[in-house]
């Protein structure tokens, strides 16, 4: 009789933003090293640009513990921003704001000298905004891309999420996922998260057969 599967608690596994966990390859250097320089930055505004789930946050997070910046949420007018403080914007392409709005965010971290870190998936010259003055903003800002990780750093992140959950996984098995798998984050989270929910609830170990039937679901 085939033992009763347990039932998987939701646990959440909280990510940890710290810079020195970020994994730095080839896909990502260029924007590392733009968000390192900081506050030597060439203008007041930087952008980190790239696909959902490609390390957008981390490093994003990560720049704003260094910089003791503020968190600019949807909710959150320009005025309520701290005079002097670096702000962090994710995704402000994307918080329903105004191009007024928007132009007068650019404005007031110019005329107090602070520092503006924004994220995107796209490069904010291609927004496709109508005001001319904030279309001329948009194109001066400096950006950092992350593009899609390669094979290098796919296989670390894999061996990082396994052991942020401490799960025992063989290299055999991380080798047969590489090939099989989209090459994204958000492809790798989901996978790892299928086979961690599927070997507690079978109270299976991690194996090549685990992994070939979350790759196949």
């Amino acid at each position: 009789m085939k033992p009763a599967s347990q039932i998987p608690l939701d646990l959440v596994h909280e990510p940890s933003f710290e810079m020195a966990d970020f994994i730095v390859s080839n896909s990502n250097e260029a924007a590392h090293k733009l968000v390192k320089s900081w506050p030597n930055w060439p203008g007041t505004v930087c952008a980190l640009v790239g696909p959902a789930a490609c390390g957008k946050t981390h490093l994003a997070r990560a720049w704003a513990a260094e910089a003791n910046a503020c968190l600019l949420t949807p909710d959150m007018a320009v005025r309520d921003l701290n005079p002097g403080q670096a702000v962090l914007a994710e995704d402000l392409d994307d918080q329903g704001r105004s191009e007024d709005d928007i132009f007068h965010l650019f404005n007031w971290v110019k005329e107090i000298s602070a520092s503006l870190l924004i994220t995107s998936k796209i490069s904010p010259n291609r927004w496709g905004v109508s005001l001319p003055d904030l279309r001329s903003r948009l194109s001066t800002v400096m950006v950092g891309e992350i593009q899609q990780p390669d094979d290098d750093l796919l296989m670390v992140l894999m061996m990082k999420l396994f052991s942020d959950r401490q799960l025992q996984v063989d290299i055999t098995v991380i080798n047969y996922i590489l090939p099989r798998i989209e090459r994204s984050f958000e492809a790798v989270y989901k996978v790892i998260n299928r086979m961690d929910t599927l070997a507690l609830a079978d109270k299976r170990k991690i194996t090549r057969a685990l992994a070939k039937a979350c790759l196949d679901a």
